[in-house]
């Protein structure tokens, strides 16, 4: 069946939520190449002072306070407080969804992020809104913003999380576990020795690639100042994002090992895959796609809140190593590198947490979604 039109909403461009239905994205026009997809910064259809006191608020709280988003997150007492705020914030801005409805006529939605999922479910709830609504959650973490009534589908990273919901009175047709979603190019047979000499990787020597996600977040000089003294002869790449204070240190700095900074890349999965250990903080995007190829991950100060509780979802099943301190880097990484049967273990332990087929198992959901809607079966 052609002429499918899918319309996919996150918030902020290069956020993990956006690389999210990106990879949802390209799983849809590899089931459907003949489909028409509107992926959309839902930011843009929000009034510009709210997304401006939204975004600053949040980095600010994160930077300065995070003690006080640890408190915020998945409070029940603080989302009960906001709950009648929230819908006059959605129903505010129901005029600039609905033209962007009428633009995009999808015949399903999928929301990367609590915020645009929110809008669409209660426009669907008052407007009486027939189109199907997919909830996909990026985190392992599902925080109480993602529960409304008139969401259709909830995809979650695993079987724990899909309870979390089910004690929340989500009928159990209602949740999914497909995981979150890895681009499928990212996984598909490719030749890295390109990247490899591109970013002047010796193949025959570990690699350890250190990330600070898109802001160069976290404590990435002491981190470095510690790796640097691990014995055995390494390769440290670093992924600095728009931290550029970081990267002019690092370019003035001497180190013993072989280092190399970089800001923004487009080839960070291959680098992933090339990898010996990744030291990162646990983002979901970046926790999902080291699970599904295979890479130890060694995570460092997660933020309070969602990266807290991802750091928690893999200690629990044993599929990555928390740094207690940056300073004990060289410590952690000598271990693993001195005793390959561990490294071995922690990704047999990671593959069954994995799930490298997600974004095309969310694609064909969405699809059938659609398909349904189509047919007059909703």
């Amino acid at each position: 069946m052609s002429g499918r039109r899918f319309l996919l909403l996150h918030v902020t461009i290069s956020s993990g939520h956006h690389h999210a239905s990106l990879a949802i994205a390209q799983g849809l026009r590899q089931l459907d190449p003949s489909c028409q997809i509107v992926n959309v910064d839902a930011f843009d259809y929000t009034s510009r002072v709210i997304k401006v006191a939204i975004i600053r608020s949040y980095m600010s709280i994160i930077r300065h306070q995070p003690d006080v988003w640890e408190y915020l997150y998945d409070n029940p007492a603080v989302h009960k407080q906001v709950q009648h705020f929230r819908g006059l914030l959605h129903r505010y801005h129901g005029r600039k969804l609905q033209r962007l409805l009428e633009t995009a006529q999808p015949h399903a939605i999928a929301c990367t992020q609590a915020f645009p999922c929110g809008m669409v479910a209660d426009f669907k709830k008052h407007r009486a809104l027939q189109i199907p609504l997919m909830a996909i959650l990026t985190d392992f973490a599902p925080h109480l913003y993602w529960l409304h009534e008139t969401i259709d589908t909830y995809v979650v990273a695993g079987d724990e999380l899909r309870d979390r919901f089910l004690a929340n009175g989500i009928e159990a047709e209602r949740v999914r576990v497909y995981g979150i979603p890895v681009p499928p190019r990212a996984l598909a047979p490719s030749d890295l020795q390109p990247i490899a000499a591109r970013f002047g990787v010796d193949p025959t020597r570990p690699m350890v690639l250190v990330m600070g996600g898109g802001g160069g977040f976290g404590p990435l000089r002491e981190l470095m100042r510690s790796l640097d003294r691990v014995p055995m002869p390494c390769q440290f790449v670093v992924l600095a994002g728009t931290n550029h204070a970081l990267v002019h240190w690092m370019q003035q700095q001497t180190f013993r090992q072989c280092v190399s900074v970089h800001s923004y890349v487009d080839s960070v999965p291959e680098l992933m895959r090339l990898a010996t250990v990744i030291i990162t903080k646990p983002g979901g995007l970046t926790t999902s796609e080291a699970l599904a190829f295979g890479t130890p991950l060694i995570m460092v100060s997660p933020i309070p809140g969602q990266e807290m509780c991802n750091a928690r979802y893999l200690l629990s099943h044993e599929a990555a190593l928390l740094l207690s301190e940056p300073h004990a880097a060289h410590e952690v990484v000598t271990d693993l590198l001195e005793h390959p049967s561990r490294l071995a273990a922690l990704k047999t332990r990671m593959a069954r947490l994995a799930h490298p087929n997600s974004s095309v198992d969310i694609a064909q959901h969405m699809i059938a979604l659609a398909d349904a809607f189509r047919n007059g079966e909703k």
